[in-house]
């Protein structure tokens, strides 16, 4: 017979059931956190050097590809080249039946030039790359 008759309701009707349950709950106990804290900080202590040993471990293999990676370059552009004379040796010729290359007589070398570019920016670059490469030297 309640809903007859008009009732003054507090805030409390107004919310709904999560905040309910969220402004009668408590923090859990101080022993509860601290042996929360205490297993996760051994669980985090066992786990380190493991995450450091694979941390070190790919840098290492990372030095060793930014080490590789001119020659890798190099050979590249070689294979390049290769695969252009094989490919274009008979599809066109220039005057006189002379087959072009990617590198050949007449045309801008670019090859070379993509070359030195990249040598001089090495060696402008040598004591960042073996500041990166070689911390403890």
């Amino acid at each position: 017979m309640g809903w007859f008759v008009k009732e003054r309701r507090g805030g409390a009707w107004k919310r709904g059931w999560l905040e309910e349950i969220l402004f009668s709950s408590s923090a859990p106990p101080l022993t509860l956190l601290t042996l929360f804290a205490i297993i996760s900080l051994l669980l985090f202590l066992s786990s380190y050097p493991r995450y450091r040993y694979e941390v070190q471990r790919t840098a290492m293999n990372l030095k060793l590809f930014l080490m590789f990676l001119p020659i890798l370059f190099v050979f590249l552009l070689v294979s390049l080249q290769f695969v252009h004379r094989i490919l274009f040796r008979s599809s066109y010729y220039v005057r006189a039946n002379q087959a072009t290359s990617l590198f050949g007589e007449g045309h801008f070398p670019w090859g070379v030039l993509l070359m030195l570019v990249l040598i001089i920016l090495l060696v402008s670059k040598q004591s960042y790359f073996h500041s990166l490469w070689y911390p403890t030297l």
